[in-house]
């Protein structure tokens, strides 16, 4: 077995190396913090390997230094993060508006931000018209907002962490090939975002806070500040699709109700990070390299497969295409919980379909232990909810953004939302 400073070594290398390539990302930015995730997701997920089979009491040393090298990249992490506040790249917390200037995000103030954002996405469609230009598409709220109509009326005192609302960008017209539909994609997100700084500029309704919205030595108008008619500031974050993403995008960003998105979001990642498949925002995709499946943070020679788009089925289609086989027998408990209904988002049901999975593949010899399989994908969930309180735990620039009793409500959810998915798991 190569020793693990050497596979270490290895994966830092080549990580920083496609931090490095023709800059893909600048220092600081969101997506130079992410690969740094993506290579502490990888360290954890050999550290944790190394705790399993006969020879685990002799590795414990390096374990340490696994863990070591972790603490490590999580400083390397901090220090950029900062460095894309001061810049611009990042705003604290993703938000915009000045602490002491944010308002509690109710159902009505969502309501009213609403009606505002859906007005400024026409505006902001008349410009494209006089430049012949598609139009996007306001399809509805996401994330936890899903649910603020609903809330006026039985939850009025509920509050929310943003406000998220899924918009319908162009698709790329004649390609069929998915590097060249998501190539074609970023290039259409890049045309309409200018468009949109334009835009602002020149056009901004007046209850746009142009100033803020485009503040940074990098705008970024995707996110969005309004001024409510009793004059207080609200940002509304545009989130992008197109069109063969929309049904999926609408189950995708919708928790369930009552419980914070990052719940589900972490399921959904440990889910694909056992299998080294993205479920994210282009449905379920594979990156594909010398005939094996790659994690996202390798970019060179990698071919893109499209395994689902159908939020109702994904998992059947996981199976379908893990096991090679369209005609796979599945087991009762996927064929029940075969997906995630955007009108029913529960995370006990997505931890039931996540089990059918793997049953279904135990059942057809595709895996050796269904029970193995969701041990690891639960420890995995476990690691991303920690993850989530320490970043809101984390300072930024010496300030403390979260208090003590809002981590503590985190860690209770987390303990709850866990224990319910290990019952869910059977373990």
């Amino acid at each position: 077995m190569t020793s693990s400073a050497q596979l270490l070594r290895r994966l830092i290398r080549e990580n920083l190396t496609s931090l490095d390539e023709k800059k893909q990302y600048e220092y600081g930015s969101t997506g130079y913090i992410n690969e740094l995730d993506s290579l502490i997701d990888d360290i954890r997920s050999l550290k944790n390997s190394m705790r399993k089979g006969p020879n685990r009491l002799k590795h414990r040393k390096e374990m340490h230094r696994l863990q070591d090298a972790i603490g490590a990249i999580k400083y390397l992490k901090n220090v950029a993060r900062r460095e894309g506040i001061k810049s611009g790249l990042l705003s604290e917390g993703g938000l915009k508006i000045p602490r002491d200037r944010r308002i509690p995000l109710t159902p009505s103030v969502v309501s009213e931000a609403v009606l505002l954002y859906e007005d400024f996405i026409s505006q902001f469609n008349n410009f494209l018209d006089s430049k012949g230009l598609s139009p996007v598409v306001a399809k509805r709220p996401v994330g936890s907002v899903s649910y603020y109509q609903r809330d006026i009326i039985d939850r009025p005192e509920s509050e929310y962490g943003d406000i998220d609302y899924l918009v319908e960008f162009p698709s790329p017209e004649g390609a069929r090939d998915i590097g060249d539909i998501r190539s074609g994609q970023r290039n259409i997100v890049k045309r309409y975002t200018s468009e949109l700084v334009e835009f602002l500029r020149s056009y901004a309704p007046d209850y746009v806070d142009v100033g803020l919205t485009l503040a940074g030595a990098r705008p970024t108008p995707m996110m969005v500040i309004l001024r409510l008619p009793d004059g207080n500031l609200v940002q509304v974050d545009t989130i992008v699709t197109h069109s063969r993403y929309v049904g999926w995008m609408e189950g995708r960003y919708t928790p369930e109700r009552g419980i914070k998105g990052y719940i589900l979001g972490n399921l959904y990642k440990a889910l694909g990070d056992y299998f080294k498949i993205s479920v994210g925002t282009e449905g379920v995709l594979v990156r594909m390299r010398g005939g094996q499946r790659v994690s996202s943070r390798t970019r060179k020679g990698v071919e893109f497969e499209q395994v689902s788009t159908d939020i109702r089925n994904f998992l059947v289609d996981i199976a379908r295409y893990v096991s090679g086989n369209n005609d796979i027998q599945i087991t009762p408990l996927l064929s029940q919980n075969p997906g995630v209904d955007p009108a029913r988002v529960t995370v006990s049901g997505l931890g039931k379909g996540i089990r059918g999975l793997a049953e279904t593949l135990a059942q057809e010899g595709v895996i050796d232990s269904s029970t193995s399989m969701l041990a690891d994908i639960l420890e995995r969930f476990r690691l991303g909810l920690i993850e989530n309180v320490d970043r809101k735990a984390r300072p930024i620039g010496g300030e403390i953004r979260t208090s003590q009793e809002y981590i503590d409500k985190m860690m209770a959810l987390n303990d709850r939302e866990y224990n319910k998915i290990k019952i869910e798991f059977g373990l």
